[in-house]
């Protein structure tokens, strides 16, 4: 070994060391005996290379005088180096044969501990002292030993050849004398990085891949230096080898490179983006062009994810500049010839580096390849077409995998770009990224991104099938998220590519599931997991938005899917009972709900809970002030409730519903109901009224006055005050509600064609409005004054609270045979309005328009059900003319005609129109007409043209 000196020859003394002076005589003497016993330590060891008792003494005492002139003259460094170098590798050698056999000697391992610490201690305080002088001398030295003792050792540093890179930096710094020199050059690069890291790189291409746990070591302390030295020796033994360097070489840097991605994988993204950007800086030389080929090799080459991942992870950003790409792709013809066989050489190795790029680097590979694709990129076709190319290459092969190879072995294949894609974890587990206690598909927001620019066909077709591919390879749980991310994107205006991918995944969805149409399928999970409430409302509307368009455009280009697609839907229709009553995804969900064929048999539950949301929302709908909306939201509820009202069940149900909500509070002054003035108590001090009536002492007390009495508090709560009530509507609001709520009971009832809907309305309201359940029945009594009386004024007043039932009474006076279910309020109503007009003081009816308008309608509601027969449906036209005792009188006959003729429902027989008839209609005897001949008689002037009814009815 040659050591160069550079200290001038001819210095007697330490001048660089410790700055102590020592006498010539004491430098020769130690010099002497350096050289006799170096002499006779080398003669005393025995072949075997084990060291007697004499020769360890000696050798001690020859590595202290080494190191004594080590530091005081600087002509004997070389050799004191040599001999410090020859006995540190008798050390290495005797700590190697040791660990192999299990007989290494402790005291050995001690002595080697101590001579190593004295050399570490030494040559730091020297490198301190005089870092310029020092530092290269100890560099060059130190990797020189550790790069011999790595050749000769490199087999069994570990016991055995396959070891991996950081056992054998743990191997070899488990040896004194290696971590030693391992510190040394550590310590020399911090303090002159540049020779001491052109020294070590130096010897790790004479010593080939043996070094690499030095250069590795080494990096972990000054990652960043090392890194890009290593790198730009890569780089350079590239591009010299026209891309056809010695593979150990590329092994190498990926080996540093792996054990200093763990920690430094940052400075590792930031040197391979560094050699990358050279190239579109304009740089010409060999190296600049080669770098592209460099990076695809070692990427490639490279067995780490952490490693591939730095070098794409943001490269979409990195090299979406349009001129970037047109820069990549002139270099192209510059490549193949040099550094790739052919074209499709390169096409293959991109198309496996694809492959390989997994977590969040792979959405960023295919953002870059599908942006290249877009119109927007303004690349040349030449571009296009190779990465049209390359993804095509990406979906064959993941087809291969998938369909091909699945049932080669057990469990799943693994693609990392798949498993990157639905945002899976680098080694392959479902569990994906999560953001606010959510799992975050990235392929969510790499559509909604693609959707929303100007797209091809082209493009929407790869994102279409990697995506489904993403669905099919990844199993249930990665479908889910994926479909139910799809879900929530947010598009514009229903982008048509957005439905295609939909279309397909739930296409795969279906095709490979093994449960149809259950609860429990892989589709009516996916949406479920979509509409849950914590999901959040903006999620939930673009999923229901979603949704209703893919409904709407599978049904009408007859899609496979949309049977599918219902069918899931109808699975979850609590969760879309549960939306509805959200003010902010009601409407949305009611579209979905238009758009689903609810005739068909669902559960019972599913039914009950569907209905209480549907009238919510239609009650609610009443309540907009914008008329669009109100009809629109009715409209919706008419379209879903008429569905539903196909069973009997459901029927019942939302009759019962609609008619009770009429009545309630929150809902009745929608229809004209007169609420109670509602009292609030009035708020007073919490005093005694021994305190209070203090007040009253001070004042002049007047005999037989107010104020003589005592003050006995306030009573009750104090003046009571009235709430602030929301305002009636108008008039005209008023009739278009009540028309509103009777074309939804209508639609409702016409969903049975039995007449069963507007018996269910009659009976409600007997049980709504009726305060008990006795004398319900069919028949009329005698006495129809005194009967029930109290009864039939809570009847009267409902009906005067409630306008709106007036209506509901006519409309199930048109069903005509239904009326008789309710024949108690027609009963009521007659006997409390014949005890008022009796007791009238008013000379006319018209004097009591309140009363008069309620014999009216009640006649109407009579004549309409066929209750009362031809000559008597003239009576609701006289009323508005006649007298209180008149009104007597026509209403004591009609009483005394239904008494006669009980209004029973089979009485009335359905004709083939779907309307019923009575029949036969009741004969009439002279005293049911009689007194109304009389009263036509008495106001001839106003009712005379009424007579010809009742002279036909007597013929």
């Amino acid at each position: 070994m040659v050591v160069t000196d550079v200290m001038e020859p001819g210095h007697g003394a330490n001048v660089d060391g410790g700055g102590r002076g020592i006498s010539t005589a004491t430098l020769l003497s130690e010099l002497d005996r350096f050289l006799g016993l170096a002499m006779s330590t080398g003669d005393k060891r025995s072949h075997s290379g084990r060291r007697d008792a004499m020769s360890e003494r000696d050798e001690q005492t020859a590595a202290e005088t080494a190191l004594f002139l080590l530091r005081n003259l600087p002509p004997a460094r070389p050799a004191a180096l040599a001999f410090l170098a020859h006995t540190l590798s008798s050390q290495v050698s005797s700590h190697i044969r040791g660990y192999s056999s299990g007989e290494g000697s402790r005291k050995n391992e001690t002595q080697d501990e101590g001579l190593s610490g004295q050399l570490e201690s030494l040559l730091g305080d020297l490198l301190e002292s005089a870092p310029g002088v020092w530092g290269p001398l100890v560099s060059q030295w130190a990797v020189e030993q550790l790069g011999r003792w790595s050749v000769e050792w490199a087999n069994t540093v570990v016991g055995r050849g396959d070891a991996t890179l950081e056992e054998v930096v743990a191997g070899w710094l488990s040896c004194s004398p290696a971590r030693t020199l391992a510190a040394l050059t550590v310590e020399c690069v911090a303090h002159d990085p540049d020779t001491a890291v052109a020294a070590l790189l130096d010897a790790s291409a004479a010593s080939g891949p043996a070094l690499d746990w030095l250069v590795a070591h080494v990096g972990c302390s000054f990652p960043a230096t090392v890194i890009s030295r290593v790198l730009s020796l890569g780089l350079r033994s590239f591009a010299s080898c026209h891309g056809r360097p010695p593979e150990h070489q590329l092994a190498s840097v990926n080996k540093i490179l792996n054990h200093l991605a763990d920690r430094h994988l940052a400075d590792i993204r930031r040197s391979l983006h560094a050699i990358l950007l050279r190239t579109f800086e304009g740089a010409t030389d060999a190296e600049a062009q080669a770098s592209v080929p460099f990076l695809l090799c070692l990427a490639v080459t490279s067995r780490s994810r952490a490693v591939l991942a730095a070098l794409t992870s943001g490269i979409d950003t990195l090299l979406m500049p349009s001129d970037r790409l047109a820069a990549l792709a002139n270099q192209v013809s510059w490549w193949v010839p040099r550094y790739f066989v052919n074209h499709c050489q390169l096409q293959e190795m991109v198309v496996h580096l694809v492959l390989d790029t997994g977590g969040s680097a792979a959405p960023s590979i295919l953002r870059l390849l599908l942006q290249a694709l877009a119109p927007a990129s303004k690349l040349p076709g030449s571009v296009g077409g190779a990465v049209n190319n390359i993804l095509q290459g990406v979906v064959s092969e993941i087809c291969m995998v998938t369909y091909m190879r699945r049932n080669s072995g057990p469990g799943r294949i693994h693609i990392p770009f798949l498993v990157g894609l639905r945002g899976g974890g680098l080694d392959g587990s479902d569990v994906g990224m999560v953001v606010g206690g959510k799992a975050v598909s990235p392929v969510a927001g790499l559509v909604e991104q693609i959707i929303s620019t100007p797209s091809n066909e082209t493009l929407i077709n790869h994102l279409k099938q990697l995506i489904t591919l993403v669905v099919v390879q990844q199993g249930p749980a990665t479908a889910n998220t994926t479909l139910g991310h799809l879900l929530r994107c947010s598009t514009k205006n229903g982008a048509s590519g957005h439905q295609e991918i939909l279309s397909a995944v739930i296409t795969a969805l279906v095709v490979h599931q093994t449960a149809r149409h259950t609860h429990t399928s892989a589709l009516s999970t996916a949406l479920a997991g979509t509409l849950q409430p914590q999901m959040g409302a903006s999620a939930i509307l673009n999923s229901l938005s979603s949704l209703e368009t893919l409904l709407c455009q599978s049904h009408k280009d007859r899609v496979q899917i949309h049977a599918s697609l219902t069918d899931a839907l109808l699975t979850n229709i609590p969760l879309l009972a549960e939306l509805i009553n959200d003010p902010v995804l009601g409407t949305a969900c009611m579209q979905v709900l238009c758009q689903l064929p609810l005739k068909k048999p669902i559960p019972v539950g599913h039914v009950l809970s569907l209905s209480h949301a549907v009238i919510f929302y239609f009650f609610s709908s009443l309540h907009h002030t914008n008329l669009i909306k109100k009809v629109s939201g009715v409209g919706r509820c008419q379209r879903v409730l008429s569905q539903l009202s196909c069973s009997s069940l459901g029927l019942n149900q939302i009759i019962r519903l609609l008619v009770e909500g009429v009545f309630q509070p929150e809902c009745a002054h929608l229809f004209g109901a007169v609420k109670k003035v509602n009292f609030a108590s009035k708020e007073v001090k919490g005093e005694l009224l021994i305190q209070a009536n203090r007040q009253f002492n001070s004042w002049v007390k007047v005999p037989q006055s107010h104020t003589s009495i005592f003050h006995m508090g306030t009573i009750g709560s104090g003046r009571l005050s009235q709430h602030n009530h929301t305002p009636m509507p108008s008039s005209d609001t008023l009739k278009f509600h009540t028309q509103l709520l009777l074309n939804t009971l209508s639609v409702c009832c016409a969903a049975q064609t039995n007449g069963e809907g507007a018996s269910t309305v009659a009976l409600l309201l007997v049980e709504l409005i009726s305060p008990d359940i006795m004398f319900n029945g069919f028949p009329w009594p005698e006495e129809y004054i005194k009967f029930t009386f109290e009864r039939d004024l809570a009847i009267k007043n409902t009906f005067e609270d409630f306008p709106v039932a007036w209506h509901l009474l006519e409309f199930v006076a048109t069903h005509r045979a239904a009326l008789s279910y309710c024949s108690v309020l027609v009963r009521a109503l007659t006997a409390a309005l014949t005890a008022y007009w009796n007791t009238c003081p008013f000379a006319t009816a018209q004097n009591a328009p309140e009363a008069l308008f309620a014999t009216q309608h009640l006649l109407e509601v009579m004549v309409t059900a066929q209750f009362l027969p031809g000559p008597l449906r003239v009576l609701p036209q006289m009323v508005a003319h006649l007298a209180p005792f008149e009104m007597v009188c026509i209403l004591q006959d009609v009483w005394m005609f239904m008494r006669d003729h009980t209004p029973s429902p089979d009485r009335w027989q359905e004709l083939p129109s779907g309307y019923y008839q009575r029949a036969p209609d009741p004969p009439l005897v002279p005293g049911y007409t009689d007194r109304i001949q009389h009263i036509i008689q008495s106001n001839v002037h106003k009712l005379g043209h009424l007579m010809s009814s009742m002279v036909n009815a007597k013929s």
